[in-house]
């Protein structure tokens, strides 16, 4: 095999490849803030969802607990407080905002982030999964049964995603936990 049938093929490669590399630079360069302020946005229209009665909300807070970093937000009126927080799902991290008002009643849940099965998992995105969730905040928190709520820290699982109802579960639990850290306990 002759030198020239090597070169210029690897030479066509590597120039293809420089290309390629710095298209992505550039395109990455003119969309990432274009990316950073829809998700800001999206960030912020999923906390006004879970507290409702938030007027607006102070730019985010990071506190520890048990080693790890938690951010919150705190409505402006009072109202109460936004917790972000996330466990593993069956298909990777469930990012979940939590709303708790002032009174320790949780306001909302909404799922942010989530690589879960279609059909099954992705069931914990809807309304009747997660609406479960509003109402006082358990002394000892939530937990997940598969033979129907039958008490009010009882949360029905998804048929199919225990996994995922856990995630979820475990994450609103979390967000109590950084609550009670906040307040010095449920009200």
């Amino acid at each position: 095999m002759k030198a020239k049938g090597i070169i210029i093929p690897t030479i066509t490669l590597i120039i293809i490849t420089l290309v390629t590399s710095i298209l992505l630079v550039v395109t990455n360069g003119a969309t990432k803030d274009k990316i950073a302020q829809l998700q800001a946005e999206s960030d912020r229209q999923a906390r006004q969802e879970v507290l409702p009665d938030a007027d607006d909300f102070d730019d985010g807070q990071t506190i520890n607990v048990d080693g790890t970093d938690y951010t919150y937000w705190t409505a402006n009126n009072g109202t109460g407080y936004v917790f972000s927080t996330q466990f593993k799902g069956y298909g990777g991290p469930v990012v979940v905002m939590t709303g708790i008002t002032a009174d320790g009643q949780v306001a909302g849940v909404k799922i942010t982030e989530q690589d879960e099965t279609p059909g099954l998992g992705q069931k914990a995105l809807d309304a009747s999964f997660t609406d479960q969730y509003k109402k006082a905040i358990p002394s000892d928190g939530f937990e997940v049964t598969k033979q129907g709520a039958s008490s009010d820290s009882e949360i029905d699982a998804l048929a199919g995603a225990t996994i995922t109802s856990r995630a979820v579960t475990n994450s609103v639990n979390q967000a109590i936990t950084i609550y009670n850290t906040l307040t010095g306990g449920a009200k």
